[in-house]
């Protein structure tokens, strides 16, 4: 694809994430403000997971079938533009208002990220070689948008103190940028509907047959884990940071620096794998995780507190990226959103919405600035799964072919293989979340 069509898509994936990114890091320092109490808080984070859980099979299914992606992706920013309008004018006030508004926002919204690598994947020449470098603009919006978060505090908010109010500037900022996604994806690739060979359900279950190899399971079970804890780190750490001492304005810039390294993992991604492996690259990841939680337990100053930040993004990069790319390498060519799918479920879905709840509830017992436990009890978890990811993960390169071929090396597979134009290949989805978390 000629390089201005790859920018079109990056500017796509900068845009989406960045429409999450300017509010999410300060969702639960916003909802504390408004009085909603850790059990409701940890429900509207699970909103989020509850969605990926039911909803991205079902989107696929539509687009396949029915839609061009960029129709419904245009569709799904311009009702995404409302809610977040609604939710920054301070009409939906209350627990139970929040909780249906942000079920329904992520309900439109989810099915995107999944929907814009497909979209970005079939209008690619070589996706294998060229995904990555688009994809990683997504972690380039989130970044920059946390940045912009602050500055738009410090010009509207004025730097205030926490207030009743909670902090609307940034849901205005959000609807802003949502605005701008939806117009922006009237002007992608037209990307019509595939008639399917079989039906959503039939390829879901092909797709568990992959689960039959052990180092997928081992792989999918540590995933699980690992993602019951990632709702730690946007409903516990900003609240913590700013009982540190962080100034509210400065919370979203703090929280973005654990994208710095995605985005230089996944510039780096075939080198990465064909140096170290699919284990050792995912081991780093897990090690990674371990010592953050690590040092925040140790209470350390607010300097080292911020910039263990870090590594929440190595993590994020080098096991759930680089799980993404092992899982697209053991799956048959006709079957690798189904597995994908899989994994969205496995990660960013069900363990995601039962630790959201689990911190939720947490945080309505502890006290953050004295119980060492809130960051321990992960740790101690991370730490058990890096254990049993060491001792019972075997893979070290990705298979070549599709169907049992012989081994090739990790950076001539992931730069040398072609991949048929037409075909839904789905990468899957980063919670950033980025950025996923």
């Amino acid at each position: 694809m000629k390089t201005r069509g790859r920018w079109r898509l990056s500017v796509m994936m900068a845009l989406l994430y960045a429409v999450q990114g300017v509010f999410w890091p300060l969702l639960g320092v916003h909802l504390g403000e408004l009085g909603i109490d850790g059990r409701w808080r940890g429900l509207i984070f699970a909103s989020q997971a509850l969605a990926a859980t039911l909803l991205p099979l079902g989107a696929g299914q539509l687009v396949d079938r029915l839609m061009p992606t960029q129709t419904f992706l245009v569709l799904a920013y311009g009702m995404g533009t409302l809610l977040l309008a609604a939710l920054a004018s301070g009409w939906i006030v209350g627990a139970v208002p929040l909780f249906l508004t942000f079920l329904l926002y992520f309900s439109i919204i989810m099915p995107t990220h999944s929907l814009s690598s497909s979209l970005a994947m079939r209008n690619l020449d070589d996706p294998r070689r060229e995904f990555a470098s688009v994809r990683l603009w997504g972690t380039v919006g989130w970044m920059a948008v946390g940045w912009l978060a602050s500055i738009v505090m410090l010009t509207l908010g004025g730097g205030r103190l926490a207030t009743a109010g909670g902090i609307p500037e940034v849901f205005w900022t959000a609807a802003a940028l949502s605005l701008v996604m939806a117009v922006y994806c009237a002007t992608l690739p037209n990307t019509p509907p595939l008639a399917g060979e079989t039906s959503g359900r039939a390829n879901l279950r092909k797709g568990v047959e992959v689960l039959r190899e052990k180092d997928v399971r081992v792989f999918l079970i540590t995933a699980f884990g690992v993602f019951l804890t990632i709702p730690l780190v946007y409903q516990v750490v900003p609240a913590y940071l700013a009982a540190r001492g962080l100034p509210r304005p400065w919370i979203s810039t703090a929280m973005s620096l654990g994208q710095a390294p995605e985005v230089v993992a996944l510039a780096v991604m075939p080198w990465l794998l064909g140096r170290w492996g699919y284990k050792g690259t995912m081991t780093l990841g897990l090690a990674a995780w371990v010592l953050r939680y690590l040092v925040l337990a140790t209470h350390p100053p607010l300097w080292l507190a911020v910039g263990v930040g870090v590594l929440q993004g190595v993590g994020i990069a080098c096991f759930s990226i680089g799980g993404q790319v092992f899982l697209d390498g053991r799956a048959p060519t006709t079957h690798r959103a189904s597995v994908q799918a899989i994994f969205l479920i496995l990660s960013t879905g069900l363990p995601s919405f039962l630790g959201s709840l689990a911190v939720g509830e947490w945080v309505r017992r502890i006290s953050l600035g004295d119980d060492v436990w809130v960051f321990l009890v992960p740790c101690i978890l991370d730490g058990a799964l890096l254990v049993y990811f060491v001792r019972g993960f075997r893979s070290q390169t990705p298979i070549a072919g599709r169907s049992g071929a012989a081994v090739d090396d990790d950076a001539d597979r992931l730069q040398r293989l072609p991949a048929r134009r037409g075909v839904v290949a789905c990468v899957g989805n980063l919670v950033t979340e980025s950025a996923d978390g």
